[in-house]
C-alpha cells in the first residue's frame, strides 16, 4: 500500500494512524513484534515525520512502545492490563451513561434493544469482529448523546486496545452473560433507575466474570 504524499501533513499523519491500526486490528502486526520504521517508509512510499507523528500517537495510546535501538513493539496485554483496562472503561462508561440517562428516549431504548436482539443471534458466530462492532453500536446509542469528547476519547481508545489488539473472541458463555446483562441495564434506564444504571455498569457488567 502507498498512502499519497499529496495529502497535507495532518490528513497524511491521520492516514498513516489508521493504516497502522488496520494492520493490528487485521493481525498483519500482532502483539509482541517489532516494527522497522525503515520497512514501513519504502512499504508506504512517505516520509519519516507522519510515520512517525503516527507511530507516537500510537505509543501515547498504549499500542506501542518505541525501544531505543531495537525499533517499535506492539504491546501485549497482561491479565493484570486486562483487569485494569475494564476497570477504567467501567468507570468511565458508567459515568457518561450517568449524565445522558435522562436524555434517552424510546427511540434510544428500541434501539439498544434491537440491536442486543441481534447480538444473540450471532451468540454463536464465529467472527468476533461482528459481534464486537454490535456491542459498540449498543453501547453508542447512549454514548453519542454525550457532549464530553476527552471522555468519549478514552473510552474508545480502551475498547480498542481490549477488544481490537487484545482478547479476540468471548466465549458462547460470555457473550450469553453480556446479552442477560444488557437486558438488566435496558431494564434500569426504562425505569430512570439512574444511579442503579451506572453501578450496574461500573461494578457488573465491567468487571471480568469468565
Amino acid at each position: 500500500m502507498k498512502i499519497s504524499n499529496y495529502s497535507g501533513p495532518q490528513l497524511l499523519r491521520t492516514q498513516v494512524y489508521e493504516f497502522l491500526r488496520t494492520e493490528l486490528k487485521e493481525e498483519k502486526l500482532q502483539p509482541g513484534m517489532f516494527i522497522s520504521i525503515n520497512q514501513l517508509i519504502v512499504q508506504l512510499g512517505i516520509s519519516r515525520t507522519p510515520l512517525r507523528d503516527a507511530l507516537l500517537q500510537l505509543q501515547t495510546e498504549g499500542f506501542v512502545t518505541f525501544l531505543p535501538q531495537r525499533g517499535i513493539r506492539i504491546n501485549e496485554l497482561s491479565q493484570q492490563d486486562i483487569e485494569d483496562f475494564y476497570e477504567m472503561l467501567g468507570a468511565l462508561d458508567s459515568r457518561a451513561l450517568l449524565a445522558v440517562v435522562d436524555k434517552i428516549g424510546s427511540k434510544e431504548i428500541d434501539g439498544m434493544k434491537a440491536i442486543n436482539h441481534e447480538m444473540m443471534a450471532n451468540i454463536s458466530g464465529t467472527k468476533f469482529s461482528r459481534y464486537w462492532d454490535l456491542n459498540t453500536a449498543f453501547h453508542d446509542v447512549y454514548l453519542d448523546l454525550s457532549s464530553n469528547v476527552p471522555l468519549l476519547n478514552q473510552v474508545n481508545i480502551i475498547r480498542r486496545r481490549l477488544f481490537e489488539f487484545g482478547k479476540k473472541d468471548w466465549s458462547r458463555k460470555m457473550r450469553q452473560m453480556n446479552y442477560d446483562e444488557h437486558l438488566t441495564l435496558i431494564e434500569l434506564i426504562e425505569k430512570r433507575q439512574a444511579v442503579k444504571a451506572a453501578d450496574f455498569m461500573r461494578d457488573v457488567h465491567c468487571i471480568i466474570n469468565y
